[in-house]
């Protein structure tokens, strides 16, 4: 008797583990973003950065050049 009612413990904290880990699967499809996803928009901001700080530079280095 002991067995059978381990077993059907066990089988039920499977059900609830797999009902638990496609809760978990469903939420971060829909929650979060994918790497592929990310790399566009990665690559625009750091493209937008480097222009400013290169013409950031610029200007100081004119500066710098125009005062002498």
């Amino acid at each position: 008797m002991t067995e059978n009612s381990d077993i059907h413990v066990i089988e039920t904290k499977l059900d609830y583990i797999q009902t638990d880990i496609k809760e978990i699967k469903k939420r971060l499809n829909e929650n979060y973003v994918t790497n592929a996803e990310f790399e566009p928009v990665k690559k625009i901001v750091y493209g937008l950065v480097t222009i400013v700080l290169t013409s950031v530079s610029i200007a100081l280095i004119a500066l710098i050049i125009t005062n002498k």
